[in-house]
């Protein structure tokens, strides 16, 4: 089994920090990589190759300057990048915001939360589910 990367895209540097710890010491099948800002992960995302690519984003909802949602829209418009799945988190997202991400097609919507077992519980359910169980997209020939 090959190592799944991760790209974690948020502003809250304790958010970040937390989720870096867990991955490092209770998912270390999968490999995080972290931004703190839309810019910095669109840029590094363009860097790669096909064979490069994230097998999953876990994207924040609310983010100064380029926010989740319009991050999201940007990668479902590329057809190299409409394929990974993204999983949307916010801790206060609004039933609009919510159902707006799911129509411009965000794959999950997650409760985000600094209770550490509680995002361990979830970033584990998420990548079993992503990365694991759910079959992905296949390119034909």
């Amino acid at each position: 089994m090959t190592t799944s990367l991760i790209y974690l895209v948020d502003d809250a540097i304790d958010y970040r920090f937390l989720v870096q710890h867990l991955f490092k010491h209770h998912l270390p099948a999968y490999l995080l990589s972290a931004f703190a800002d839309g810019n910095s992960f669109l840029k590094a995302l363009a860097q790669l190759s096909p064979l490069e690519l994230p097998s999953l984003i876990l994207l924040d909802r609310h983010m100064p300057h380029l926010d989740g949602h319009q991050i999201l829209r940007r990668l479902k418009e590329q057809p190299s990048y409409k394929k990974i799945p993204v999983v949307m988190m916010s801790a206060d997202a609004s039933g609009e915001e919510i159902n707006g991400c799911y129509e411009t097609g965000v794959n999950s919507f997650l409760r985000k939360s600094m209770d550490f077992e509680l995002m361990k519980n979830q970033m584990t359910i998420v990548c079993q589910y992503w990365l694991e169980v759910n079959l992905k997209p296949v390119d034909m020939v």
